[in-house]
C-alpha cells in the first residue's frame, strides 16, 4: 500500500509542486494571523465573587458573610477548589471548576446562590458579584513623565488609556500611581480646643457632609486633624461657608479648619529612572496577537506624544522582545540545520539528495505551522521548543531516507525505481522511530489539571 502511495507521488511530480506552493502560502497567512506570546493560553476555567461591606471588620465579614455564602456554593456541582481572602470592608472569593465543566452553567447555578443569600445579608449590603475571570497576558509597560505637576501627568495618562481601549484583543489597562481628587480638611485642634468643642461629636458633624460612609481618612499631624473625603460638596468656597452644629454650639467650618481639593494618596507607587512617574501597565486577551498589538501601540505612542511636548512616553517593558527571540532562535536553528544537513549529504551522498532533504525541514515546518493555526494554538515559547524537538527527529529520518535511496541507485537501479524501493523500505523503521517520540511525549498529552492544560502544546 506504502509502495502505490510512493509511486503515486513519483509519477505526479507537478502535484508535489503545486502543494508545496499551496503550502508556502498557507504558511505565510497562517503566520501573519497566528497568535504570538510568551506563554501558551490557557483557560483557568475559574469564577469569583466580589462583595464588600464598609467600615465592617475582616473577622465580622468572615461570619456575617463569607463563611454562609461558602457553605451555600458546597451544594454547586463542579467546584473542585475555593479559597477566599477577606480585608477589612471587603472579601473575594474564587472558586476553581473542575475539568470539562460547562463554566456558563456553573455561573448561573453561582449567582443564584448569591441571589438567595442576599435576604440574610445586611440591608444596606451590596449584592456581592459574581464573574468568570478572563486571563489576560502580559504585554507592555508605557511611563509616562516630565517636570510637570502629577495632576497634568494623571491627565495626559487618562487620556493615553481611552485611545488604548479603542484596540482590538486589548485586556485590561491599569494605570499605576492613580490617585482620586479629594477635599481635604485639616482641623486645627488649637482652635478646636479653644472653642470648647467636642472631637467626636465634631467628626460626625462633618460626616454629615459627605453623601457616603465612611466620610474618608483620618491621620494626625502635630497640631491638625486631617480628613479626606471624596463624595459632597466640591465647591470650596461653599464648604468653607457651610455652618455644622456640635453639640449645642454652631461654628462655621472654615474658622476651625484648612480646606484644600486636590489629589489624594496614591495606593500604588510608580517610579521611572529613580522618579516617581504615573505608569500604564497593559494586558492582552488570549485571541490577541502580540507583535501586532505591540506594533500598533508604538504608533498610536509615537502620534500621541505630539500632544504633550513637556511629557515623556516611554515603554520600559515589552514582553514581545522575548518573543521575537525566540522565533528568532527557531528560525535561524531552522537554517543552519538546513546549511548543515546539505553540506553533509553533499559530501557524502550527491547535491540532488542533499537538496530534497533540505527541503523537506521547511515543507515539515509548514505543515505544523499550518495546523497549529487551524487547531486554535499560538507561536509562544513552548510551541518554539516543540518545533525545535521535532526538527532534529525530522532531519534524522530525512537523512536515513536519502542515504538508503542513493544505496539502490548505486546497486543499478533508476532513480524512479531507487525512490520507490528505497523509501518504502524504511517506511517502517521510519514509523518506529517516530511512534517511539510520540509514546515519550503521550504523558504529557493525557495530564491533567493546570499544569497539564498549559503544557498541553509541547506534545502536540
Amino acid at each position: 500500500m506504502i509502495k502505490k502511495f510512493i509511486a503515486f507521488a513519483v509519477d505526479k511530480a507537478i502535484l508535489n509542486h503545486i502543494f508545496f506552493i499551496l503550502m508556502l502560502i498557507l504558511a505565510v497567512f497562517a503566520y501573519k494571523t497566528i497568535p504570538k506570546e510568551l506563554f501558551p493560553p490557557s483557560n483557568l476555567d475559574k469564577i469569583a465573587i466580589i462583595g464588600g461591606y464598609p467600615g465592617a471588620s475582616g473577622d465580622i465579614l468572615d461570619k456575617m458573610a463569607v463563611k454562609p455564602i461558602e457553605e451555600d456554593l458546597k451544594t454547586v456541582d463542579n467546584i473542585s477548589d475555593m479559597s477566599s481572602v477577606i480585608r477589612n470592608g471587603s472579601f473575594n472569593i474564587t472558586l476553581d471548576l473542575k475539568e470539562g465543566a460547562n463554566q456558563q452553567l456553573v455561573l448561573n447555578d453561582i449567582k443564584d446562590v448569591i441571589s438567595n443569600r442576599k435576604r440574610d445579608l445586611p440591608s444596606d449590603m451590596d449584592e456581592p458579584i459574581v464573574k468568570s475571570i478572563v486571563q489576560q497576558y502580559p504585554l507592555l509597560l508605557i511611563a509616562v513623565s516630565g517636570d510637570v505637576s502629577k495632576e497634568r501627568l494623571l491627565e495626559a495618562a487618562k487620556r493615553l488609556k481611552s485611545r488604548l481601549s479603542n484596540l482590538k484583543d486589548l485586556g485590561t489597562i491599569d494605570i499605576r500611581g492613580d490617585a482620586d481628587y479629594v477635599i481635604k480638611i485639616a482641623l486645627d485642634s488649637q482652635k478646636i480646643d479653644a472653642l470648647n468643642l467636642n472631637k467626636a461629636q465634631l467628626y460626625s458633624a462633618i460626616s454629615s457632609l459627605s453623601s457616603i460612609f465612611p466620610v474618608g481618612t483620618i491621620k494626625n499631624n502635630g497640631e491638625k486633624i486631617y480628613l479626606s473625603t471624596i463624595n459632597g460638596q466640591k465647591s470650596i468656597q461653599k464648604l468653607k461657608d457651610t455652618l455644622i452644629k456640635v453639640g449645642t454650639k454652631q461654628v462655621i467650618l472654615k474658622n476651625i479648619s484648612h480646606i484644600t481639593y486636590g489629589l489624594d494618596d496614591a495606593n500604588t507607587i510608580s517610579t521611572f529612572n529613580g522618579k516617581e512617574n504615573i505608569s500604564l501597565n497593559i494586558t492582552k486577551l488570549k485571541s490577541g496577537n502580540a507583535l501586532a498589538l505591540s506594533k500598533q501601540i508604538r504608533q498610536l505612542l509615537k502620534r500621541f506624544s505630539k500632544e504633550y511636548k513637556d511629557i515623556h512616553f516611554e515603554v520600559y517593558t515589552d514582553t514581545t522582545v522575548w518573543i521575537k527571540n525566540r522565533i528568532n532562535l527557531v528560525t535561524s536553528n531552522i537554517f543552519f540545520g538546513l546549511i548543515l544537513v546539505f553540506i553533509s549529504i553533499f559530501l557524502s551522498v550527491n547535491w540532488k539528495i542533499s537538496t530534497v532533504v533540505a527541503m523537506g525541514i521547511p515543507t515539515s515546518f509548514f505543515i505544523g505551522l499550518i495546523a497549529a493555526n487551524e487547531l486554535g494554538y499560538s507561536m509562544n515559547m513552548l510551541s518554539m521548543l516543540g518545533a525545535l524537538l521535532a526538527l532534529g527527529m525530522l532531519v534524522d529520518e530525512a537523512i536515513v531516507v536519502g542515504e538508503n535511496i542513493y544505496r539502490h541507485i548505486e546497486m543499478g537501479k533508476s532513480p524512479r525505481e531507487a525512490a520507490i524501493d528505497g523509501a518504502a523500505e524504511m517506511f517502517p523503521a521510519v514509523l518506529t522511530a517516530t511512534a517511539t517520540t510520540i509514546f515519550a511525549f503521550l504523558p504529557l498529552l493525557i495530564m491533567s489539571g493546570k499544569i497539564g492544560i498549559f503544557i498541553k502544546i509541547l506534545p502536540v
